[in-house]
């Protein structure tokens, strides 16, 4: 699908809502300077709001983070890793859309994943 035009921030965030809105796992909307935009269901049931960094969820560490790279190439970016706060192995992917926005989420992978390799992996 060609676009023609720039969409509204209400657009993108109907379109995220509708097709993230119940995906099982925390997905969040985000700009390029890290603000959270929108959130699906499930990120909100944990509390997560919006016009905040999302790199204050994690007390500010952001050594994880592949935003910029996903920018920069223009492509989905995935990382694998283990959350030390919640001792989760969580697959992270940060994927551009169109224009300022980026869909950022992590699946909890921990009971098909090797913790002690991923603990030592970071």
């Amino acid at each position: 699908m060609e676009i023609s035009k720039q969409r509204t921030k209400e657009d993108v965030v109907d379109a995220f809502n509708l097709m993230w809105g119940t995906f099982p796992s925390p997905v969040m909307l985000i700009t390029y300077k890290h603000e959270i935009v929108a959130v699906n269901k499930m990120c909100a049931s944990l509390g997560v709001s919006t016009g905040i960094k999302c790199s204050s969820l994690n007390g500010g560490n952001h050594k994880l983070c592949r935003a910029a790279e996903a920018r920069k190439t223009g492509k989905a970016v995935r990382k694998v890793c283990y959350l030390s706060d919640t001792e989760i192995v969580s697959d992270g992917y940060w994927i551009p859309i169109e224009g300022e926005y980026m869909v950022h989420f992590g699946n909890d992978i921990t009971e098909y994943a090797d913790v002690e390799k991923c603990r030592q992996l970071g």
